[in-house]
């Protein structure tokens, strides 16, 4: 609606399509948000076709090459030192849950105590909070983003320790993650604040001489990121380290394993210099052929 809901199902063409598809991309939507459009018209139509109410399919049109951004992530050294910064501080709850699990910032935030398995070392994965625009209120959910964003992820004893600590007299039913006021954390809020908190570690140590700042021990100039790439850091973290993809996708709730492949492609094509390397280190010594 409006541009495709005065059309009989029967009535819509491939033509159509197109031209809906063109008007899109004409005003200046960004290319990810015109393939989700896409994607759900897709879906509607080929539930019709199941469904007996058309028998063609009219979604194979031509479609605007796709140029995906690179994700951007932090190195594991930009990790430590940003934690060690932050250490103090009330979100680095947050970002420590985050680096080692790599939830979506809805997830993150619709955490309770009784989601976590102390013993068996892993979390439950079953809300998100979610703001809700309209009503401009928080709404705790049910509804994940796919059905494989619910998911249990196996947690480091680094991280259980650290939540054994600061659990104290929290109620199980309580949010693990919470606001400046210990209430629910609003996920754009987090993200928001996730995103200053960086801003002065974003100079170099060249300006900081420049501009006559003293400069703090062990500085590091860190990349501006958001708080989603902290997603994709834990997810490179494990690419680089030789985890298996399937387990990386179950891990980060991928519809399928092939949105991983597509999601880390350039991380994995970096990696491909580093395999001639690995077969050396594997195979130190051969036999002399002469």
């Amino acid at each position: 609606m409006p541009k495709l809901g005065g059309y009989k199902l029967n009535k819509i063409t491939n033509a159509i399509i197109q031209d809906f598809y063109n008007s899109l991309i004409g005003e200046g939507l960004k290319p990810s948000s015109v393939k989700k459009i896409m994607e759900t018209v897709n879906g509607v139509l080929k539930y019709t076709q199941k469904s007996k109410l058309i028998y063609n399919l009219p979604t194979d049109i031509e479609k605007q090459p796709m140029n995906k951004p690179k994700v951007e992530f932090w190195t594991k050294e930009e990790i430590d030192f940003y934690l060690d910064k932050i250490h103090d501080s009330y979100l680095y709850t947050q970002i420590l849950i985050e680096i080692f699990t790599g939830l979506r910032v809805g997830e993150l935030c619709g955490i309770r105590w009784y989601d976590i398995d102390f013993e068996d070392r892993y979390l439950t994965v079953n809300n998100q909070v979610i703001y809700d625009r309209e009503l401009k209120i928080l709404v705790f959910s049910e509804i994940l983003k796919t059905d494989t964003s619910h998911r249990k992820i196996t947690l480091p004893k680094i991280l259980t320790d650290y939540l054994k600590s600061i659990k104290c007299d929290a109620l199980d039913t309580d949010f693990v993650v919470l606001d400046r006021e210990g209430s629910m954390c609003n996920p754009r809020n987090l993200s928001m604040n996730f995103t200053k908190s960086i801003h002065k570690y974003r100079k170099s140590i060249d300006d900081l001489k420049r501009e006559g700042e003293n400069i703090p021990q062990n500085y590091m100039q860190l990349k501006q990121i958001t708080f989603h790439a902290l997603r994709h850091t834990h997810a490179t973290l494990l690419i680089f380290n030789g985890e298996n993809i399937k387990v990386i996708s179950e891990r980060l709730g991928h519809k399928n394993i092939s949105t991983t492949l597509d999601t880390y492609t350039h991380v994995m094509e970096d990696m491909k210099n580093s395999t001639a390397d690995l077969l050396d280190n594997i195979f130190r010594y051969i036999p002399s052929t002469t």
